[in-house]
């Protein structure tokens, strides 16, 4: 994913209401520069927006309705859905494949299955779990540094004398 993915939206809380259909998810309504208004659904804010604060948020441009991460300006902390979709736990099927392929292991090899299906199991769990969650984490890291860049852009052409309001 590339900086064309994202779609980064300014402006001030208007309203913040738990989402009834998901139990941790809100519902965040912004006001932006230009008076137009914003309804945005966050899986879960880990820190306090109080009505008013200035915020940035960052949106798939895919799924046009859903924040992935909310930066409150006024207080300086925020929430990243993608630096925290990391950790997974093998599933059933994972498990599954595992066992399969130490039974094809066992067979061929005897005494040599032994280091081979730990090989396996650490390269499945490579291949898996840890590269997705680095390859999310250094997306979560660009995506906020184009946040910050795009907020700074958007600051300074709202507060330079003459912009429009």
């Amino acid at each position: 994913m590339n900086e064309s993915n994202y779609l980064f939206i300014h402006g001030w809380v208007d309203d913040v209401v738990r989402d009834a259909t998901v139990p941790e998810a809100h519902r965040i309504r912004l006001r932006l520069a230009d008076g137009r208004i914003e309804d945005l659904s966050l899986g879960r804010i880990e820190s306090p927006v109080r009505l008013g604060d200035e915020v940035s948020v960052v949106v798939e441009r895919a799924r046009h309705g859903r924040a992935l991460v909310l930066m409150d300006h006024t207080t300086g902390e925020g929430t990243n859905v993608l630096r925290r979709e990391g950790r997974r736990w093998p599933a059933e099927s994972d498990v599954l494949i595992i066992a399969a392929t130490v039974g094809s292991f066992a067979v061929p090899l005897g005494w040599g299955a032994v280091p081979t299906t730990l090989v396996f199991a650490l390269l499945f769990w490579l291949v898996t779990a840890k590269l997705p969650q680095t390859r999310r984490h250094r997306m979560a890291a660009v995506v906020d540094y184009l946040m910050d860049r795009e907020y700074c852009r958007w600051r300074a052409g709202h507060s330079r004398e003459g912009a429009v309001r």
